[in-house]
């Protein structure tokens, strides 16, 4: 996992070992933005011009993949699912969909009436929204299912934005920052205040994030070197941190670790169940830390294909096969049609039509929607939840076939599909043109037809399936640390509070008690007094 920090350069850092990895330098000035893409595969920067390029983080460098050639573009994100899909804010105020694998545009929402530069750009969670945050202080909010603009936010505290983002998890949810130091969490869906913190900063506010794990907590930054933590649910502020310089950008991680970016170029890296010190600094700019991201959980994404099929035309994962093109990375293909038990009473080249239909690499009867989303002639569209099953199944099945031994006289019985049964592409006319009742025996499972390759592929698949194991019961358990963390806060404030009543009560006690001495002091001397007389 990398932590991504721009100035003049861009900087990868190991979270692991928090080790300078690798740089990017291709610019001059100052960068604007950086993000990952929600499956970890991709870097979308920025430049200070505006200019857009999709980087790849390859072995041993940063690799240029795609750069988007548009004009007087001046902001960008990526969809919140994969990486096909990339909003595009321009300097005159119009939004872009761009199509990372078609290298074309797919929608195009004109500018406001008083539109000025779009500064920021987000998707909201379900992707069903775009919120873009103009120079004049509008914020415009954008359907992406009707494709006509919903509404537009004003703030009457501000006109200056100065960070914009929707919740991670709730999509009627948007933060925003403003430059007379408020923060604002709107509720998109009445256009009204579901949050409001006036003046929380002395200085303009500079970024805010969202929490991975709980969903109520909000943190924010600014060049008056204070970050607060807020609990938007309770409408307060839980935690706040004073550092030694202005803060420029904000970012955190799964393992509740923040990241903050400075104006004379260090990194400030805090755990935020212990926010007393930085347990790290990184140092590796000269000029101010414009952005900080972390790397995102790899995800096993099936709806998008990889951006390196455009760069890497010799790859290394190719497998023979008597399907030209075709890849390893076929054997996890998510828009696979259901399989056809049905016989085939034509010839080879149907067979052959079947199988290329079967794998999902047929492309005539295919359509590509504006989301992604496959979709064959007669309109059906399968569910996420059906195509991810379906691949593990498949999976499993080529996994049995490679490492089940042929010894019993059963498996002379077993029949299954598979293109390995054509050998160097050529076509026995005496075998049966049902292609699914080849049997197993007639496969040479030690020959050229298995790849060793495809093998590893698998292994690969079963480690990343396991790993989001891992990784959900991690995601679990810091969710489980947040919110004792959170009760623990609000217990040490309670019993800060009683302490300080305490203390109160015992200084009013000692005052009683001087008053009362004083007291019997001057009735003696009163009583003296009466016995003079």
């Amino acid at each position: 996992m990398y932590l991504s920090s721009i100035s003049s350069r861009l900087l990868l850092y190991d979270t692991n070992s928090w080790d300078l990895k690798k740089s990017y330098d291709c610019y001059e000035g100052i960068l604007r933005d950086v993000s990952w893409s929600d499956d970890s595969k991709y870097i979308l920067q920025v430049n200070s011009k505006g200019l857009i390029d999709i980087l790849s983080p390859a072995e041993h460098d940063i690799r240029s993949l795609q750069h988007v050639p548009l004009k007087d573009t001046w902001s960008a994100s990526f969809h919140r699912d994969g990486h096909r899909n990339v909003a595009i804010g321009t300097k005159n105020g119009n939004v872009l969909i761009w199509d990372t694998k078609n290298k074309s545009v797919t929608k195009n929402f004109s500018a406001p009436a008083q539109a000025s530069c779009v500064n920021f750009i987000s998707y909201n969670v379900k992707n069903t929204s775009l919120a873009a945050a103009m120079g004049n202080g509008d914020t415009v909010i954008y359907s992406l299912t009707s494709n006509i603009p919903l509404m537009t936010v004003k703030l009457s505290c501000s006109k200056s934005i100065s960070a914009m983002k929707f919740h991670n998890e709730s999509r009627f949810l948007l933060g925003l920052a403003t430059e007379e130091g408020h923060v604002v969490v709107k509720d998109v869906t009445c256009n009204k205040d579901r949050n409001y913190f006036e003046n929380i900063h002395a200085s303009p506010v500079s970024d805010i994030a969202y929490s991975l794990i709980n969903r109520d907590v909000l943190l924010s930054c600014g060049y008056d070197k204070i970050m607060h933590v807020y609990d938007i649910r309770m409408q307060n502020v839980v935690s706040t941190i004073t550092t030694l310089y202005p803060l420029k950008s904000l970012a955190i991680n799964l393992e509740n670790q923040v990241a903050l970016g400075t104006k004379n170029g260090y990194i400030l890296i805090y755990d935020l169940r212990d926010l007393n010190a930085p347990f790290k600094v990184l140092r590796g700019h000269n000029e101010e830390v414009c952005k900080v991201a972390f790397q995102p959980p790899r995800k096993k994404n099936l709806n998008d294909t990889s951006l390196r099929e455009d760069v890497e035309v010799n790859s290394s994962f190719k497998l023979q096969s008597p399907v030209r093109g075709r890849t390893s990375d076929t054997f996890f293909i998510n828009d696979t049609p259901p399989r056809n038990e049905e016989a085939s009473p034509q010839g080879l080249d149907n067979k052959v039509d079947s199988f290329l239909v079967m794998m999902g690499l047929d492309k005539s009867n295919v359509d590509v929607d504006d989301d992604g989303i496959k979709s064959v002639d007669n309109g059906e569209r399968r569910s996420d939840k059906f195509e991810f099953r379906y691949c593990q199944l498949d999976a499993e099945k080529n996994i049995s076939k490679i490492s089940t031994p042929l010894t019993s006289r059963t498996a002379d019985n077993l029949q299954f599909t598979s293109p390995l049964t054509i050998p160097n592409g050529t076509h026995d006319k005496n075998l049966n043109t049902n292609t699914t009742d080849i049997k197993l025996s007639n496969i040479n499972l030690n020959g050229d037809m298995v790849n060793s390759k495809s093998i590893e592929e698998l292994k690969d698949f079963i480690k990343l399936t396991l790993a989001d194991v891992a990784d959900d019961n991690r995601n679990y358990f810091l969710h489980i640390m947040m919110a004792l963390t959170k009760q623990k806060l609000f217990l040490e404030k309670q019993l800060f509070g009683m302490n300080e009543q305490i203390h109160t009560l015992i200084q009013n006690q000692n005052m009683l008690v001087e008053t009362n001495r004083k007291l019997v002091l001057q009735v003696e001397q009163l009583k003296s007094q009466q016995n003079l007389f």
